[in-house]
C-alpha cells in the first residue's frame, strides 16, 4: 500500500509540474513577444542600382559593400565584420536548437535544459543566427516558421540572416537512433549503414540530391551529417550512423554525400555538410558512447589512429566548409588528456596545420555546459577560453554568448581571435546566398517535398540495403504460402501472402527482431540529464535476450522460420543462424519493402558493412580501433547472398 501511494504521489507531482510549466510558458510568452517587437528595426527596403536589386540590410539607404551581391564572399565578409559590434560577432559563434512541434518528452527536456527563451529573443537580444531543428513539423509549417524567423532577423540592426541546420530527418521511423530522426512528410531512406550495404556511392549521391532539394524547399541550409566515423567496435551504439567499418568505402560514400548536398561550388543551390566526428568517434573504450561520462575515452590499442582519419582527409580536399569533432578524449594520442573540443593538438596542429582545413569547426552539442570531458574542473568561462585556444569556431547547443563577450572585455581573449572564427562563419552565409534571398516559396513546398519520385527513390534505396544472410531454399516465398507474422505489420503482410492467426496453421513463421538493446549504458554521473541520456544508449551486450531466443526456438521447432533482424548495430547471430530457414539483415527499412524482398519482388543484393561477431568473448577480445578483427566471425565484412 505504501509503495502504491508513493507511485501515485510521483505521478501527481509530475502532472502538477507539467501543468505549471505549461501555464508559465503560455503566460510569459506574450510579454516576451511584445519586448521583441519593440526592439525591431524597420523593414528591409530594396535598392535599385544599375537596374539590379539589392537588399538594404542595415536600412541606411546606401549600398554597403556587404550588401552588394556582385562582390565575392571574402570581400563582403570583411566589410560586414568591420561594421559589427563585439556582441554581434560573438552571437554568430552559437548554434542552439529551435523547437517546432516537439513531442512532450522533447519539449520538457528542452525547457529543463535550455530554458524556454523564444528563438526570436535569441536572434534579437543575443545576435544568434544559427539554429538546428528539434521537433516533427510538417514541411509547410517548417518552411513558414523559418521564413518568419528570417523576417525577424532581417529587422535586426545589420539584417544578418539565420542559417537553419538539421540532423538526419529522412530515415524510416524505426531506423537509426539518437541524433537521427524521422520527420513526417519527408521521403524515407535507410540509415547510413543501409547505404553502406549497397556499396554504391551513386545511390548515396542520389539520396543527397533528393534530401538537398527537400531541405532547400523548407529553408534548411546545413546538414549536421554525414557521420564519417568508422564502425570498428561492434558495441558502439552509433554504428547505425556510419558507413560501416571500412575507411575506404566511408571515404567514397562521404564524397558522394557531400557532392549531392553541396555541389562542387557552394552557392544558393547548396546545403552545407557538417562532416562528423573528427578525428573519428568509432574507437570508444568498451564500445561505450561519449555522450556519457562513462564513455568519455577513445582508445587505440591497435595503434590505428590514422586509419580513422582517412575519410576526413578526403572530405577536407573536397571543399569541406564545416566539421564537427566528437565528445571523446583521444587517450594517449596528444600531450593532454582532454576532449577533442578542448584539444589544441587535434584541432589546430592536426586539423588546421597538418591537414590544411580552413573551414568552420563547430563543436558537438553541449561541450561547455554538459559534455566537457577532461576539463570538468574548469569553470564555464575557462572552458570557453580553452576551447577557443584549441580552435573551436562555433558552439553547438550552447546559447549564452555573455561568457565569450566578457572574456574579450576582460582581456583574456582578443577580438582578433573572435574575428577569425566569425569571418569563416560569415563567408559560409554569403556563399549560400542567404544575405541576398533567405526566404523559401511556401506555395511550392508540397510540390518539392516527398514527391512520388522522391518516395520511390527512397524505397529503391531501402531495397538495395537488404542483406540476405541465410536461405535453405524457402525464399522467395510463394503467394499461397501460409504465414504467421511476429513483429511486422500484419495488414501489410496480408497484401503479399496468406496470413494466418496461429502458428499451427502456418507453413512459415516470419519473425522481426529489432536492433539489439539489452539494457542501458551507465551514465557515470548522477545528473538528471545524463541519467535521461543513459536510457537512450544500450549496454555492450550484443546477445539477444532469452525471451527473444526462446521465441526463436519455439517458432523453429515445428515450422520453417524466417528471421528478419535489424542490424543497425551488430548482434550475435550464431544461435539464431542455427535455428532458421532464412535470415535477413536490414538497416532501417519499411515493412512493405521487407515483404517485397521475402516474396521475391526484388533480389537482395546488399552486403554487410561490418562483420558479425560469433560471440561476446570474441567482441571482448577485439581492439576498439581495428576494423573487423573478431575471431571466427559468423559473417565476414562484405558478405551477402542472393536468390
Amino acid at each position: 500500500m505504501v509503495k502504491i501511494l508513493k507511485n501515485l504521489l510521483i505521478v501527481v507531482t509530475c502532472f502538477i509540474t507539467i501543468v505549471f510549466i505549461y501555464v508559465f510558458i503560455n503566460y510569459s510568452k506574450p510579454f516576451e513577444k511584445l519586448k521583441i517587437n519593440n526592439s525591431l528595426y524597420d523593414e528591409i527596403q530594396i535598392l535599385i542600382i544599375d537596374n539590379q536589386e539589392f537588399r538594404d540590410l542595415n536600412k541606411n539607404n546606401i549600398l554597403d559593400v556587404y550588401e552588394d551581391h556582385r562582390l565575392n564572399a571574402q570581400t563582403r565578409s570583411n566589410d560586414l565584420l568591420s561594421e559589427m559590434t563585439l556582441e554581434e560577432k560573438v552571437g554568430q559563434m552559437f548554434h542552439p536548437p529551435f523547437i517546432l512541434e516537439p513531442d512532450l518528452l522533447m519539449f520538457l527536456y528542452e525547457v529543463a535544459i535550455r530554458g524556454n527563451k523564444l528563438t526570436e529573443s535569441h536572434i534579437v537580444e543575443d545576435n544568434i543566427t544559427h539554429f538546428n531543428l528539434y521537433g516533427n513539423p510538417s514541411p509547410v509549417k517548417l518552411g513558414s516558421k523559418i521564413n518568419y524567423l528570417q523576417k525577424i532577423a532581417s529587422r535586426t540592426r545589420l539584417g544578418i540572416p539565420i542559417t537553419i541546420s538539421s540532423d538526419p530527418i529522412h530515415e524510416v521511423p524505426r531506423g537509426g537512433g539518437i541524433a537521427s530522426f524521422s520527420v513526417d512528410g519527408f521521403s524515407k531512406w535507410p540509415s547510413q549503414l543501409g547505404f553502406a550495404a549497397s556499396q554504391d556511392p551513386n545511390l548515396v549521391r542520389r539520396f543527397a540530391e533528393v534530401a538537398k532539394e527537400e531541405y532547400l524547399a523548407v529553408g534548411i541550409r546545413t546538414a549536421l551529417h554525414p557521420m564519417s566515423d568508422l564502425a570498428t567496435d561492434p558495441r558502439w551504439a552509433r554504428n547505425f550512423g556510419t558507413f560501416g567499418s571500412s575507411a575506404y568505402l566511408s571515404s567514397d560514400m562521404t564524397l558522394a554525400y557531400m557532392d549531392g548536398f553541396q555541389g562542387k561550388d557552394i552557392n544558393n543551390d547548396s546545403v552545407l555538410t557538417m562532416v562528423k566526428h573528427f578525428p573519428g568517434g568509432g574507437p570508444q573504450e568498451d564500445g561505450l558512447d561519449a555522450h556519457l561520462f562513462s564513455g568519455r575515452n577513445q582508445i587505440y590499442p591497435g595503434n590505428n589512429f590514422n586509419y580513422h582519419l582517412i575519410p576526413f582527409k578526403e572530405a577536407i580536399k573536397n571543399n569541406l566548409k564545416v566539421i564537427m569533432p566528437y565528445y571523446g578524449i583521444p587517450v594517449g594520442q596528444t600531450n593532454e588528456e582532454v576532449a577533442m573540443a578542448f584539444n589544441k593538438y587535434v584541432l589546430t596542429d592536426l586539423l588546421r596545420n597538418e591537414l590544411g582545413y580552413n573551414g568552420v569547426i563547430c563543436s558537438d552539442w553541449g561541450v561547455i555546459t554538459g559534455r566537457h570531458w577532461g576539463v570538468d574542473s574548469l569553470s564555464i568561462k575557462e572552458r570557453y577560453k580553452k576551447s577557443l585556444e584549441a580552435g573551436i569556431d562555433q558552439y553547438g547547443g550552447e546559447n549564452d554568448p555573455s561568457h565569450i563577450i566578457n572574456l574579450v572585455k576582460d582581456g583574456h581573449v582578443s577580438e582578433e581571435r573572435v574575428n577569425e572564427s566569425v569571418k569563416k562563419i560569415l563567408i559560409n552565409k554569403f556563399e549560400l546566398g542567404l544575405f541576398d534571398n533567405p526566404y523559401v516559396d511556401e506555395d511550392i513546398i508540397n510540390k518539392r517535398v516527398n514527391t512520388i519520385e522522391n518516395i520511390e527513390a527512397g524505397i529503391e534505396a531501402q531495397r538495395r540495403s537488404i542483406v540476405l544472410l541465410e536461405n535453405n531454399g524457402v525464399l522467395p516465398l510463394k503467394q499461397d504460402t501460409k504465414i504467421f507474422v511476429d513483429g511486422l505489420d500484419k495488414n501489410i503482410a496480408a497484401q503479399f501472402g496468406t496470413l494466418v492467426e496461429k502458428t499451427k496453421d502456418a507453413d512459415i513463421v516470419i519473425m522481426y527482431i529489432h536492433t539489439v538493446f539489452n539494457g542501458n549504458q551507465e551514465s557515470g554521473l548522477n545528473r538528471a540529464f545524463d541519467n535521461f541520456l543513459s536510457t537512450l544508449f544500450p549496454n555492450g551486450d550484443l546477445n539477444f535476450n532469452e525471451e527473444i531466443l526462446d521465441k526463436v526456438k519455439k517458432y523453429s521447432k515445428d515450422k520453417d522460420l524466417i528471421v528478419v533482424v535489424d542490424l543497425n548495430r551488430p548482434a550475435i547471430l550464431a544461435n539464431i543462424k542455427e535455428s532458421v530457414s532464412g535470415l535477413i539483415g536490414t538497416f532501417g527499412v519499411e515493412d512493405s519493402v521487407i515483404f517485397e524482398g521475402l516474396y521475391g519482388q526484388f533480389n537482395p543484393s546488399g552486403r554487410l558493412p561490418f562483420e558479425i561477431p560469433s560471440s561476446m568473448e570474441s567482441v571482448l577480445n577485439q581492439k576498439e580501433d581495428m576494423p573487423d578483427d573478431t575471431s571466427n566471425p559468423t559473417y565476414e565484412y562484405g558478405y551477402g547472398a542472393s536468390y
